[in-house]
């Protein structure tokens, strides 16, 4: 658990990331209920995409 934790709030490029994408998921829920979790998923990735390619 602590290496998960680590790898999700390692650094601010991290942490910001997660913030950004939960962010999106909470926008997504309150705007269409029931979408949140499909957009987290998608964000995470894309998310993890973005910070392996810098």
């Amino acid at each position: 658990m602590k290496k998960l934790l680590q790898l999700i709030f390692g650094d601010w490029r991290n942490a910001g990331a997660v913030a950004v994408s939960a962010a999106a998921a909470y926008a997504a829920a309150r705007a269409w209920p029931g979408v949140g979790a499909w957009i987290l998923v998608p964000a995470l990735v894309l998310a993890a995409w973005w910070q392996a390619s810098t």
